[in-house]
């Protein structure tokens, strides 16, 4: 019996599962944008993500604390340009793994996304796509303030869900967050490489 036939929910991180990744010439762009060295931009931009993630400050806040770790202040229509830059960057759809979630409900699986994602690109997704509106069930961390690998924002998914954690599998492509939901009882796929877990899953 293939994977896929043992479980009633499918749980989808987003970036890097969903989308592909953020590429370099896109943090290239940002850094040249806000006049910072692409390596010390980089560490910046990660290096408070997860707050920015977890609702606990706005996108202005998030980026004005990137500005003053390099010393200088951004102007508001540059926190705009960046803003919007971000954005986009993280709205490059894997339509292999899209296809493969219209092919979940047509088997009568439900789905969901459970992503670490800011409200500006929660909202962007909302008001300009209509990709949420595929899933059953969609928990982003800004709007329940938890973040992976905390239990409650797996337990949120589970609910709104509405199956129980031993009858769900969940794919990240971080392997604390597998690690995460493993604690609950959930089978974890760590997403490296979108064909071999395609192929583990569907036999």
């Amino acid at each position: 019996m293939a994977l896929v036939d043992s479980y009633d929910g499918f749980i989808f991180d987003y970036g890097g599962v969903l989308v592909h990744h953020q590429t370099d010439a896109e943090q290239r762009q940002m850094a040249e944008i806000a006049d910072i060295p692409a390596e010390t931009f980089s560490e910046l931009y990660w290096g408070t993500r997860l707050d920015y993630d977890e609702g606990l400050v706005t996108g202005s806040e998030y980026w004005q604390r990137i500005a003053q770790s390099a010393g200088i202040l951004f102007q508001p229509d540059t926190i705009e340009r960046l803003i919007e830059i971000d954005n986009v960057s993280w709205m490059q759809y894997d339509e292999t793994m899209w296809e493969w979630i219209v092919q979940l409900r047509g088997m009568g699986k439900r789905v969901a996304v459970l992503s670490n994602m800011p409200a500006e690109l929660g909202e962007a997704l909302k008001t300009r796509t209509d990709r949420f509106t595929r899933f059953d069930h969609v928990t982003l961390s800004y709007e329940v303030r938890s973040i992976k690998p905390q239990p409650a924002i797996y337990e949120h998914c589970l609910e709104g869900l509405g199956v129980t954690a031993d009858r769900a599998i969940f794919f990240d492509d971080r392997i604390a967050n597998c690690q995460g939901a493993e604690m609950l009882g959930l089978r974890a796929v760590e997403f490296l490489d979108r064909d071999k877990v395609l192929l583990q899953v569907r036999g």
